[in-house]
């Protein structure tokens, strides 16, 4: 992993952003999938944070792209890490 990489990878982290490879339908392919607030709900679509007393919720987008497998799924990771970064500045 390249130094830029690993500093938009530690930027969608920061920045709440959940990147995953998610297989589709047992079909031997799979997705990029990205969870906006994917850290905060710990991946799931929702979380009762009992500090906060509050509902915390998060959006999964999927990519359109399918891939044959996961290495092949996973190789588009840092683009995607640097998309996010790109688009969403601050």
């Amino acid at each position: 992993m390249t130094e830029d990489c690993r500093s938009n990878f530690k930027w969608c982290i920061e920045n709440d952003f959940q990147v995953y490879i998610k297989p589709i339908n047992r079909s031997g392919n799979f997705k990029v999938a990205i969870r906006k607030g994917g850290i905060s709900t710990r991946g799931k679509d929702s979380f009762y944070c009992k500090i906060k007393k509050t509902h915390i919720y998060s959006t999964e987008t999927l990519g359109s792209k399918l891939y044959k497998n996961q290495k092949e799924a996973m190789s588009v990771l840092p683009i995607v890490y640097k998309y996010l970064r790109d688009k969403n500045k601050k």
